[in-house]
């Protein structure tokens, strides 16, 4: 698995509190098989924002300790964005980046609320030639009340990047019911840790997760999904276009 979203870097956001836990995360990632981590601390302006020269030196100083205990890992950094108006000001200023410094960045939108100013942002970083990639669309309340917000976002150009956890139930039955639904209607770009702590690791999910992709897609797909895909993306590279499948309600109301 290549991992394109974790908070393992420690002492900048919600995630890993030590280097210490940094190391421990490493550690149970390379057990259950993942070669390389993008290190992607939230930045959200006023809560987490430091800038960039800062992670880098706690960047530096993680990898000076992974290459001391010879953990066999390739580790990157990048940011988890808060979606807002000011994101092509905040690269330009140098308190975000992309992911590896590619044209790729992860970014995030209130979880229980609409942004209204999505389709804006999406165009603008476009314009710049930036690649919008969304973070756990199958997290947001505006996705499980209409998924043809999905498709909207879909036809826009954004890829998507679904948890790991979401496939197992770890933020609820909603959250998963969503995260098969993207699935099967060929919407998931990548699958990621999201990873937070070594208390809740995600990690040690990722056989019982391949379970589960393999009722709906193929062993290609789930290699795709997890380490083709992410590794075009440190890359650089294009990330192949999927003709994804429309929405549709069955006599219940439900979305299929």
């Amino acid at each position: 698995m290549i991992d394109l979203h974790s908070h393992i870097l420690f002492q900048i956001d919600d995630g890993a509190d030590s280097i210490e836990e940094s190391l421990s995360l490493i550690r149970e990632a390379v057990d259950y098989g993942v070669t390389d981590i993008v290190l992607t601390p939230h930045f959200i302006l006023g809560s987490y924002d430091t800038n960039n020269e800062e992670k880098w030196k706690l960047f530096s100083l993680l990898k000076k300790e992974v290459e001391k205990e010879n953990i066999p890992i390739r580790l990157y950094l990048g940011n988890e964005v808060f979606a807002e108006n000011r994101l092509l000001e905040f690269l330009e200023k140098g308190y975000i980046t992309t992911l590896h410094q590619t044209k790729y960045m992860l970014f995030e939108v209130p979880r229980f609320d609409v942004y209204q100013g999505l389709s804006q942002v999406v165009f603008e970083l476009q314009s710049h030639d930036i690649v919008p990639i969304l973070a756990h669309p199958e997290r947001y309340k505006m996705i499980w009340d209409n998924p043809n917000v999905a498709t909207t976002l879909k036809e826009q150009g954004v890829l998507f990047q679904v948890n790991l956890g979401s496939f197992v139930g770890i933020y609820g039955d909603k959250v998963k019911e969503c995260a098969i639904l993207l699935l099967k209607h060929k919407m998931v770009d990548f699958i990621s840790s999201d990873v937070h702590h070594i208390k809740h690791s995600h990690y040690k999910r990722l056989n019982e997760v391949k379970l589960i992709l393999k009722k709906y897609i193929s062993e290609e797909e789930i290699t795709k999904l997890l380490v083709t895909n992410p590794g075009k993306v440190l890359k650089n590279e294009e990330i192949e276009e999927k003709t994804f499948l429309p929405f549709q309600k069955n006599i219940f109301g439900k979305w299929k």
